[in-house]
């Protein structure tokens, strides 16, 4: 990342109108990056309208919001929820690389739409020269945990200084997306400790973070286990299940109970949603990317696919047993290799 990329971003960005937003359920990630880009342009720039529209917010993410705004009084969580698409002049999504994990695909005619976008995002990307448009001015990094950390660098590059509630969120987002720094390195430990300074303890962002497990997730992960299926590839042990919500923390939770590789795939009306979790030192001592493998398959079912090497999901009309057999495939040759 050069200084350049962000200078010709900041510089288009100029005199116009900008719209915010990130993937649908928005997540805490999607949350801080979306308020500290906000703040960070308005700090920029003089007089100029940014506007931030979400469509649902996950549940966690809810629930972190109310707790933030208890403890920092003075913040407000303001959006659009829903905007006239005309009346800006470039979009920016953040968190995701693909419209269509926006609300904005299903709520506008993105093809007819003469507004640009530009995303901000820190997923592996296949294929960086098929982006909806404004290819050289996306701020793509697979290199960062989390997207927050690339608005952290907008500021840190401009001497911008943040308030104590962007802080909080930030370092929330790091946490979050990390897993408590389980998929972080050097720099989300370096980034996420000069976040907190003196007037911000770690304890207290993690103490906002929690969450009461709900009756219904309980019995989803207690049904994730009792129907998953056990395959072993040399040394290693791939789980597969099905539950109809809370894919992610059913994936994880296989990882946690000794699978290397934990696979959950749903039904949502008429889409199939699978989610892909692989232990960390697996994807450093093989080179398994699920992220890689979920964006490959996505354009073999028409659907949408990616992540990171240890995370990623991929949703599409097709019929889960044909999906499955060549994410099988594609994970037993790079375990083969």
């Amino acid at each position: 990342m050069s200084t350049n990329e962000f200078s010709v971003f900041l510089a288009y960005l100029k005199n116009k109108k900008i719209l915010i937003t990130t993937h649908d359920l928005v997540d805490i990630d999607g949350l801080a990056s979306c308020y500290g880009l906000k703040y960070f342009l308005n700090q920029y720039f003089e007089n100029q309208q940014v506007s931030i529209i979400f469509s649902d917010l996950s549940k966690p993410t809810k629930e972190f919001m109310k707790k933030l705004c208890r403890k920092f009084l003075n913040f407000n969580f303001f959006y659009e929820k829903s905007i006239n698409l005309t009346d800006f002049n470039v979009c920016l999504i953040l968190d995701t690389n693909k419209t269509s994990q926006t609300a904005l695909d299903r709520n506008f005619e993105i093809s007819e739409s003469k507004i640009p976008f530009i995303f901000i995002d820190h997923h592996y990307l296949e294929k960086k020269n098929n982006l909806d448009t404004l290819n050289p001015l996306n701020l793509i990094f697979e290199n960062f945990s989390s997207t927050a950390e690339i608005i952290l660098e907008l500021f840190e590059r401009y001497n911008l200084k943040l308030t104590p509630p962007i802080r909080f969120l930030i370092a929330a987002a790091i946490l979050t997306d990390t897993g408590y720094f389980r998929y972080g390195n050097n720099r989300t430990i370096k980034n996420v400790s000069n976040l907190l300074n003196n007037d911000l303890d770690i304890q207290d962002i993690k103490l906002l973070l929690e969450t009461e497990v709900e009756l219904s997730e309980k019995i989803a992960k207690i049904k994730g286990l009792q129907r998953v299926g056990l395959y072993r590839e040399g040394d290693y042990l791939i789980g597969i299940t099905n539950v109809s919500s809370y894919g992610s923390n059913i994936a994880s939770m296989l990882i946690k109970v000794g699978f290397d590789i934990g696979i959950v795939h749903s039904k949502e009306k008429l889409e199939s949603i699978i989610t892909i979790r692989a232990k960390k030192n697996l994807c450093l001592r093989t080179g398994l990317h699920v992220g890689k493998i979920l964006e490959e398959i996505s354009e073999y079912c028409e659907g949408s696919g990616g992540g990171h090497d240890g995370a990623a999901s991929l949703t599409c009309k097709m019929e889960v047993k044909n999906i499955l057999d060549k994410i099988i495939e594609k994970i037993k040759q790079v375990l083969n290799e």
